[in-house]
This record gives C-alpha cells, sequence and structure tokens, in this order.
C-alpha cells in the first residue's frame, strides 16, 4: 500500500506568482490553513501557511529567539493589523513560502504519511520523485477515511 492509496490529486493550490492578498483569499475560500505553491509547469515550490501569514503581522520582537510571550504593550488595534495586512497584501506569496520538511512521494507508506501528520505535519505533498511536480495532497482527514471501515470489501 502506498500513499496514492489515500492522497487526493484535486486539491486548492497556488502559483508562485500569486499575491498575498490572492492567497488569503483562497485559504478563506478553501477553508484550510496551508496551501502549497507551483511553478508554472506545476514543479512544487514549498507551502504557504497561515502562521507565516500571521507572523508578518508581529512585531519583530515577538518572533526573535523565545519571542516575547505577553504583547499586552503593543497596542495595535484590529485596524492597525488590517493596515499591516494591505500593505503585503500586493507582495509575492513566495516571501512567505516555506520548503517543508514533510514532503512524500506516491510510492511514500502510509505508516510514513502517519508519523508525519503525528509530528505536526497539516497537509503533506506529494511530490513526483522524477519530475519534482506536485501531484497530491494527503491531509489528516484523508488518513482517516482510508481507515475507516464503513464502505471497505
Amino acid at each position: 500500500m502506498s500513499a496514492q492509496v489515500i492522497y487526493q490529486t484535486t486539491f486548492p493550490s497556488l502559483r508562485d506568482t500569486d499575491t498575498i492578498a490572492q492567497a488569503t483569499r483562497r485559504m478563506l475560500d478553501d477553508r484550510v490553513y496551508d496551501l502549497p505553491v507551483v511553478d508554472a509547469t506545476g514543479a512544487f515550490i514549498g507551502m504557504f501557511s497561515l502562521d507565516r501569514l500571521f507572523a508578518a503581522l508581529l512585531p519583530k520582537a515577538a518572533l526573535l529567539g523565545e519571542g516575547i510571550a505577553d504583547l499586552a504593550f503593543v497596542s495595535d488595534t484590529l485596524g492597525q493589523l488590517r493596515e499591516k495586512m494591505r500593505e503585503i497584501a500586493g507582495r509575492p506569496v513566495l516571501e512567505l513560502t516555506v520548503k517543508p520538511d514533510h514532503v512524500v512521494h506516491p510510492d511514500t507508506t502510509p505508516v510514513q504519511v502517519v508519523l508525519l501528520l503525528h509530528h505536526g505535519a497539516n497537509n503533506v505533498p506529494v511530490v513526483a520523485h522524477d519530475t519534482g511536480k506536485l501531484v497530491g495532497m494527503i491531509s489528516a482527514r484523508d488518513v482517516l477515511m482510508a481507515l475507516d471501515d464503513r464502505g471497505a470489501p
């Protein structure tokens, strides 16, 4: 049994030319916390994630080392955070895209996928060995559905 049995071949994604505003709209529309980013050929570049977006809105001091746990001294209002969001909205998604450690291939075993999900991966990109193209995505829900006995032979 391989990852192919459980991964989705139809999934939302972003192009490397998309903007942060386009990405956030897509995240809202598709109700996801991260999205794969591909180039014009479909090659996987990385993941655009909500945590990176939120980090772009935080004061730099909150991101240094262990960071500042209590930001009560920062008086940014929702309006000010919206303004910060407007400032970065037109920038390319590549600025906030990261190459994840958790990339699998169509022949990856399900137990390896479960281990990645156990270690905190939200969505796991499935990338073809030979082309580097994104061919699928695996979520925890996909694994649970594959494990569900209802309707199984």
